[in-house]
């Protein structure tokens, strides 16, 4: 559970090494660069004032905010367009990005490269648009049967003809008003679910024929002169055409793999340098320069110093200063840079679903991924499908959906691992105390009410966790009247094992504490709730003791007592929702287990119980999935957790 720590770094440089410097820094990718001129109105930039440093200090008398150029976006663009028409996806290499270039010589080389690769481009495109629009012509194979010249066909003096789509349910609208429509309406076939027509209709009637077919969606095709013939004529041209502009297509790509061969590492480098070009664009809007440097700050991970100085070594007359986060203007939100071990990485997602941790709150991450593991396994506990959850989990790992792969196959294990304490195989028990013969099997539908009572108990020993997190971020914050006195503070996590412990007396007969204490220990916290303002501004010898009238902060007070006791409560009789899962994840492979049994047949029987494991795995894996988050975000969470922070999101490729 860790919050890596953070340093803003400032730096001076000389604007002929500025560019050289930031393609070092991204290549490295451990900068998120923040606004200059912010820190350097807030009096937070940092220089040594010294005689060395006299010019860079004085200089600042006349530092302006650099500007975005857009036009690196532009070329980005081009060069993405250029190697898709090539067909070759360049490489972004880290080492051509870097070094001493300017961006003009960069778009001047490339400009000579498109010009010299254009024609490939026109001729190309050209191409391709043919073979687009002799393929679209494939319909005309359906017009084999009709022994008819098209050419003369469309070339009548009195009558117009159309070739064109119709949908099924449009086709219906014509066959339904053919008495009011004055032409020849010819069904030639289907064709991609369309249903092709042909239609004569007298000149003198094109207007009114033009608003009915427009009514009817009709998707007129309009033919090539060149290509019109008898059906046997048409097809052997157009597959004549297809045949020729294939192997000219075939040739072009031959030359453009040559070429590709003799200037992959050109077009690499260009690529590297412009997608370089077009991220410095953005950090370089976030420094400030004056005629003669540039000032830069960005945050950096504090462990990261040893790798900097190795770069900032390169450089002559540089200028560095390195401050703590807590030494930068509150003004600058300090990011959250998470630092976990790679068991616990995953569960980042489910935090961050909630919120970003602030830079000064405990991160909960390895608390959420441990605890949420157990609390699945304990809802959704079987070998077998824990195993599917696992195995499903392993494959993902190979595509996008890596992260979530990585957080169902440890939930998996989870399962897993209840499943052999619940001695359940794919819903079937009794099959792994037979394999396993040891005393180590807990059912819950034999055990209900001690399944429903450890669930609650473990709950509340989470909760207590979360008291002590809760205490721990308010003082972090520096919030000491929460800390001390607030409902999740150690006033109330007192109250709360106070309360736990009347109800638990209750409950055995069995007096933990003596009645007097207990109640004296209530009564105490619950008045310290309600007069933590003043005490604490008392205590502090602030003035006024009360931030807003008396009278409606002790109304307020009642109130929020009130929600205080009533979330105790509720809080902690929702993990019975933990043991509730555990009882309806056996009742419900029960009902599918009954079904097959009345099935009738061994294959039948077969067939329902994997269907019952799919829906299962599928449906109640769901539900138990987003309850076991419920029990985070609203029971834990909302104690001692805000999310309220800033991802740290370093500038790199």
């Amino acid at each position: 559970m860790a919050v890596r720590k953070l340093n803003m770094i400032n730096i001076v440089c000389k604007n002929l090494i500025a560019d050289e410097l930031l393609r070092d820094l991204i290549v490295d990718g451990n900068c998120q660069f923040v606004q200059t001129m912010k820190e350097i109105e807030e009096n937070d930039f940092v220089i040594g004032v010294t005689e060395n440093h006299a010019d860079e200090i004085l200089d600042m008398e006349d530092i302006k905010l650099k500007t975005s150029d857009k036009e690196a976006y532009v070329y980005l663009d081009r060069i993405r367009d250029l190697t898709a028409s090539m067909d070759y996806e360049p490489q972004f290499i880290k080492d051509k990005a870097k070094g001493n270039y300017t961006f003009e010589s960069v778009k001047k080389e490339f400009d000579n490269v498109y010009k010299q690769f254009s024609d490939f481009i026109s001729k190309t495109a050209f191409i391709e648009g043919k073979l687009s629009k002799l393929k679209s012509l494939e319909y005309i194979n359906i017009l084999q049967n009709i022994d008819v010249d098209f050419k003369q066909l469309m070339n009548l003096e009195f009558f117009t003809v159309k070739f064109g789509f119709l949908t099924k349910v449009k086709r219906k609208k014509i066959s339904q008003n053919y008495e009011n429509i004055f032409a020849i309406v010819l069904h030639i076939g289907d064709y991609n679910e369309m249903e092709l027509y042909i239609i004569v209709s007298p000149k003198n009637l094109d207007v009114e024929m033009e608003r009915i077919l427009r009514s009817t969606e009709f998707m007129e095709i309009e033919i090539d002169p060149d290509y019109l013939g008898t059906s046997t004529e048409m097809k052997a041209k157009i597959e004549s055409e297809t045949k020729k502009y294939e192997e000219k297509l075939r040739a072009l790509k031959s030359l453009c793999s040559g070429y590709i061969a003799d200037n992959k590492e050109t077009l690499d480098r260009l690529y590297s340098q412009i997608l370089m070009e077009s991220k410095l664009d953005g950090v370089r809007s976030k420094t400030a320069a004056t005629a003669n440097f540039t000032y830069i700050s960005a945050w950096t991970p504090e462990e990261h110093s040893d790798d900097f100085d190795r770069i900032f070594s390169m450089y002559k007359d540089l200028l560095l200063s390195y401050k703590k986060s807590t030494e930068v203007t509150s003004r600058i939100n300090t990011p959250t840079s998470l630092s976990n071990k790679k068991f616990f990485k995953p569960f980042e997602m489910l935090v961050n679903m909630y919120g970003v941790p602030s830079y000064d709150e405990m991160d909960p991450t390895a608390f959420l991924g441990l605890t949420y593991i157990i609390l699945f396994g304990a809802m959704f506990g079987d070998l077998g499908q824990g195993m599917v959850l696992f195995l499903a989990g392993i494959l993902m790992l190979r595509t996008k959906l890596q992260t979530f792969g990585g957080l169902l196959w440890r939930i998996g294990l989870g399962s897993m691992f209840f499943g052999i304490i619940y001695d359940s195989l794919f819903g079937f028990e009794h099959i792994i105390s037979k394999l396993l013969p040891i005393n180590i099997y807990f059912r819950p539908i034999d055990n209900i009410n001690l399944m429903l009572i450890a669930t609650i108990a473990f709950g509340l020993l989470l909760l207590l966790i979360s008291y002590a997190f809760s205490i721990i971020n308010k003082i972090n914050r520096r919030e000491y009247e929460e800390a001390i006195f607030g409902k999740n503070g150690i006033n109330g996590m007192v109250l709360f094992i106070a309360l736990l412990a009347f109800v638990i007396g209750l409950a055995t007969g069995n007096d933990i504490l003596p009645g007097y204490i207990l109640n004296s220990v209530i009564f105490l916290s619950v008045g310290l709730l309600i007069v933590k303002q003043p005490l604490t501004n008392l205590i502090t010898k602030e003035r006024p003791l009360y931030k807003e009238n008396p009278s409606e902060y002790y109304v307020e007070g009642g109130f929020n007592l009130l929600e205080t006791f009533l979330a105790m409560m509720s809080n902690s009789i929702s993990f019975i929702r933990v043991g509730a899962f555990a009882l309806n994840h056996v009742g419900l492979f029960i009902a599918f287990r009954t079904m097959a049994n009345m099935m009738g047949s061994l294959l039948g029987s077969v067939i329902v119980i994997i269907i019952g494991n799919i829906i299962i795995i599928g449906l109640e894996g769901l539900i138990v999935f987003v309850q076991g988050l419920r029990l985070f975000y609203y029971e834990m969470f909302s104690k001692y957790y805000k999310g309220e922070g800033i991802q740290f999101n370093p500038d790199k490729i």
